[in-house]
């Protein structure tokens, strides 16, 4: 099964995997706009994120929710790159949503959808099919995001520290995230597996 998920994810169309305008796909820590004030981004919680994504994040229902107070204090955000017009998406969607069902009160981590469908109301449609109830990035700014974290194709699971620095995803080489490298598609399902062991190891 692993290797029709990642033949079917490596056919994915590159479309879908926004890089930088010197063709390279930035997977350092973000640059925080210059329009953002660095004050204020200092005393908020994944400000490098907050700031490409901006004040708002969006629900299947239509209804948004602050992006700042959903990310306040998170120690880890889960990227899901993914569309509702994909077929290995439409496989482990389901997956990370039992997931994030089933750890709907944990205060260390949260998931964000970053789409690619071609409407928000496609969008919409997926997040309610598949009963997402953790929100999207709004469509018209997704591609901030996908700029500086997507992969050559999806589904493509990000695990992010509290400094918005990629330390996990369905891309990687001797266990560092390397998205510019499409020969190195692992898939989501080691990514979500891999942080479950992740978030519950003893620290120090």
């Amino acid at each position: 099964m692993p290797s029709i998920l990642t033949g079917l994810a490596l056919g994915i169309a590159t479309a879908f995997a926004p890089v930088s305008q010197d063709g390279a796909t930035a997977v350092s820590a973000p640059t925080v706009p210059a329009s953002v004030d660095s004050e204020k981004v200092d005393k908020v919680t994944h400000a490098r994120l907050v700031s490409m994504i901006g004040p708002k994040l969006e629900k299947s229902d239509g209804s948004t929710i602050s992006t700042k107070a959903f990310l306040a204090d998170k120690k880890y955000v889960l990227l899901y790159f993914s569309a509702g017009w994909c077929p290995p998406c439409r496989m482990f969607t389901p997956d990370l949503v039992k997931f994030a069902k089933e750890n709907e009160k944990a205060e260390d981590f949260a998931v964000i959808l970053v789409g690619a469908d071609r409407s928000t109301d496609a969008q919409r449609k997926y997040m309610a099919k598949y009963k997402m109830e953790f929100p999207a990035v709004p469509l018209q700014k997704a591609g901030n995001v996908k700029r500086m974290y997507a992969g050559g194709g999806i589904p493509n699971l990000v695990v992010l520290d509290a400094e918005d620095t990629p330390i996990k995803g369905s891309y990687e080489t001797n266990g560092k995230y390397t998205p510019k490298n499409r020969s190195s598609y692992i898939g989501p399902q080691p990514v979500l597996k891999a942080f479950q062991t992740m978030r519950t190891k003893p620290q120090g």
